[in-house]
């Protein structure tokens, strides 16, 4: 029984055989391998419990873009005495249109080979997939099948960090970005005024960037039908993002493109 593992700086995540995903907090710093160890630990419990209820035997296809998560799951898998391969850019089905050496993160390849795939080839159209985590990112397939490229910036929970540690009198707040609620635009008092600004913002910021990147796509390919837009990852339906449009939202998008992906990838 297949196991994808969906391994991110934000979240540590397992899809279980009944559907169920298991998300785990990750440390507040990526690097930290001592505490990766803990989460490659509790991940590894939970697929373990899950393979056995079911009677059979689990291995593990995981995605990774955090290296020190994914050094402290293999060595998990291994003391367990479980398979483990891990996802690369060759195993993913999609042809690379990008600067050399192409180098992106394979959550972003997995989103976007998944949107064309699903939502932009069967329409004989392109896809941009959004990813919404650490970073918000899309990345842009042309109805050709070419990733193209994209565009990466700051997540709420980011820029409340980067406010408070670059402005002397601005605190830290806590950014719920995956609440589907969301407060008035304007703030009674600094952290109320930071909140609404920060996920505001945010939502102005992925708007554009979804605007231009459409417009861009049928500057190189006039005719081209308007691509397909999927949000995916943990603020997919998250209040702050409600009103960017969008053909199809999957928090777990990532994980689902995994288990979509041929059977065979190397280890």
């Amino acid at each position: 029984m297949r196991y994808a593992v969906d391994l991110g700086n934000s979240a540590a995540k397992a899809a279980l055989l009944d559907g169920a995903v298991v998300r785990l907090p990750t440390p507040t710093d990526p690097r930290d391998a001592v505490a990766w160890g803990g989460v490659a630990a509790e991940l590894i419990a939970a697929i373990r419990a899950d393979a056995q209820r079911a009677g059979g035997a689990a291995t593990l296809r995981v995605a990774s873009v955090v290296p020190a998560g994914a050094e402290a799951l293999r060595a998990a898998a291994q003391s367990a005495v479980l398979p483990i391969e891990f996802v690369s850019a060759a195993d993913v089905p999609l042809e690379l249109a990008l600067t050399p050496p192409a180098l992106i993160g394979i959550d972003r390849l997995l989103a976007a080979w998944l949107a064309y795939t699903e939502y932009g080839a069967p329409t004989e159209r392109g896809a941009i997939a959004v990813t919404l985590g650490t970073a918000l990112t899309l990345t842009c397939v042309d109805r050709g099948g070419r990733l193209i490229g994209g565009a990466i910036t700051p997540s709420p929970v980011l820029a409340s960090r980067a406010l408070a540690s670059g402005a002397a009198a601005l605190p830290l707040v806590a950014i719920y970005d995956e609440s589907p609620d969301l407060a008035g635009p304007i703030g009674a008092d600094t952290a109320e005024a930071l909140s609404a600004g920060i996920l505001r913002g945010a939502r102005g910021a992925l708007t554009a960037l979804i605007a231009e990147s459409i417009e861009e796509m049928s500057r190189r390919d006039p005719g081209a039908p308007t691509p397909a837009v999927v949000l995916s990852g943990g603020a997919a339906l998250a209040g702050w993002c409600a009103t960017v449009a969008a053909d199809h939202r999957d928090a777990e998008f990532v994980l689902r493109a995994i288990n979509a992906l041929p059977a065979a990838v190397r280890a």
